[in-house]
C-alpha cells in the first residue's frame, strides 16, 4: 500500500472501511479529543459494526485521551459498544502515562494506519509503511494495558 493523502471525511470514512476489511483480527484506535462526528458517523458505526459481525475472535480496541461529553456526542458508539462489549472494547489513557500519538490514528493488525491531522481541518494520511505503524503500535499497547476501561458506560441491565 502506497501513502495516500484523504482530504474529504468520505475518503477519510472509506479509508477506514478499509482497515477494517484489511484487518485479520484486530483494529486500534486512538482518539485524543472525540470532538468530532466522524467519531460516531452512521458509515464509521457500520464499519465497525460489520467487522467485528464478519467473523469469530475479532475486536477493536479503542482509546480516548478524554472523555468529556462522550456518551452524549457520540451516542451510536457508545450503544454498539454496550452490544458488543467484549468485541470493542473502549478505554482512557491514563494521564499519568504518555500518550501514544499528538493526533488520532487507526491502525489495524496487518500494518496499514490511517493517521489524522491535529489540525482544525480534517485530513488524513493512510499509509502501510510498516516502520512508521510498528512504533505507534507498541506505544498504544503499551498505553492500552495502563489504560482505565470506560466502565460508566456499559449498560446496567436492568
Amino acid at each position: 500500500m502506497d501513502t495516500q493523502r484523504l482530504e474529504t471525511s468520505d475518503d477519510i470514512t472509506a479509508a477506514i472501511a478499509g482497515l477494517a476489511d484489511g484487518a485479520l483480527r484486530s483494529l486500534m484506535l486512538y482518539v485524543p479529543r472525540p470532538d468530532d462526528a466522524l467519531w460516531s458517523s452512521p458509515a464509521l458505526v457500520d464499519a465497525l459494526r460489520g467487522f467485528l459481525t464478519a467473523r469469530s475472535q475479532r475486536e477493536v480496541q479503542w482509546l480516548f485521551g478524554a472523555v468529556d461529553g462522550l456518551a452524549r456526542d457520540h451516542g451510536a458508539l457508545i450503544a454498539l459498544a454496550q452490544r458488543l462489549p467484549s468485541l470493542l472494547q473502549l478505554r482512557q489513557s491514563e494521564p499519568d502515562f504518555a500518550a501514544p500519538a499528538a493526533q488520532a490514528f487507526i491502525a489495524n493488525d496487518r500494518g496499514q494506519m490511517l493517521l489524522l491531522d491535529s489540525g482544525a481541518r480534517l485530513a488524513a494520511t493512510l499509509t502501510g509503511a510498516g516502520d512508521r505503524v510498528r512504533p505507534l503500535v507498541a506505544r498504544f499497547s503499551d498505553a492500552w494495558e495502563r489504560a482505565r476501561p470506560l466502565a460508566e458506560l456499559r449498560t446496567l441491565g436492568i
